[in-house]
């Protein structure tokens, strides 16, 4: 195995037949392996059967415990006895849900990345162990890269204050993964303008191991939803065209860095 290797997952499969099409046109023409499903979603049994027409794409859950506003929904499950109780039973019935479409999950994280959470992540560690599901998401490792990327003229503070936060939450939630893959992965910083450049910078300063590269590609570039700038569900036609990049495949293949695939 390459000393590099790379996972290259977008996000909110089923969220609309937008996202759908996005997914199956980035796996197809482009560099995408693996889809991460919102079971709760009406466009989720449509993704299921995109996914048993395209073997070679790996899906996992896409864990929804907000539709918005983590904040709000990290500090109930802090300070709300019900809520703490509960979570652990809605993670196991989203495995359910996925699990009733057919589907067996290569991998499971969570929309707004719910699942770093330290109540949710140890509840989501204990079900994924029973459903064989072996890698998770854990955001880390691309402060740097971030802030020396010459095309982003953004505020150093807010992405300052997001990596502390994940962190400080990784920091909290390490003991709990024993046993489970939780390679590192970028895209926090800039989800939904994961650019041609940006990731291409990326690709320059990929440590060794393992490193997942996560998108919110959309299909649709005249909707609302899915304009080149994200919308509040990150999601881009910017991000599909990147993932369709040539510049982007062949930077991969004179770099030797390994595409993981879901069935080798």
């Amino acid at each position: 195995m390459n000393p590099r290797a790379l996972i290259v997952t977008a996000d909110d499969f089923g969220y609309s037949t937008d996202v759908n099409a996005a997914v199956v046109r980035a796996h197809r023409e482009g560099i995408l392996r693996f889809a991460s499903l919102m079971v709760l979603r009406p466009a989720a049994a449509e993704a299921a059967g995109l996914a048993k027409d395209n073997p070679g794409l790996g899906v996992g859950l896409h864990l929804e415990l907000c539709a918005e506003a983590p904040e709000k929904a990290g500090l109930r499950y802090f300070f709300d006895a019900k809520a703490r109780a509960g979570v652990e039973g809605e993670i196991r019935a989203q495995f359910d849900a996925f699990m009733a479409l057919g589907l067996r999950p290569t991998h499971a994280d969570g929309h707004i990345n719910i699942h770093i959470h330290p109540v949710v992540f140890p509840a989501l560690c204990r079900v994924a162990r029973e459903y064989g599901v072996a890698r998770l998401r854990l955001p880390s490792g691309e402060l740097s890269a971030c802030l020396e990327y010459p095309g982003d003229f953004d505020p150093i503070l807010p992405r300052l204050a997001l990596a502390g936060t994940f962190a400080a939450m990784r920091f909290w939630i390490r003991d709990a993964a024993g046993g489970l893959q939780v390679p590192r992965s970028w895209g926090l910083l800039r989800s939904g303008r994961m650019t041609e450049s940006y990731v291409l910078w990326l690709l320059q300063r990929l440590p060794e191991g393992v490193t997942e590269f996560y998108f919110h590609p959309c299909s649709d570039p005249s909707s609302e939803v899915s304009g080149d700038r994200p919308n509040s569900s990150h999601q881009s036609v910017t991000e599909l065209r990147t993932l369709l990049s040539p510049r982007v495949r062949e930077a991969i293949a004179v770099m030797g860095v390994d595409l993981l695939q879901a069935h080798p």
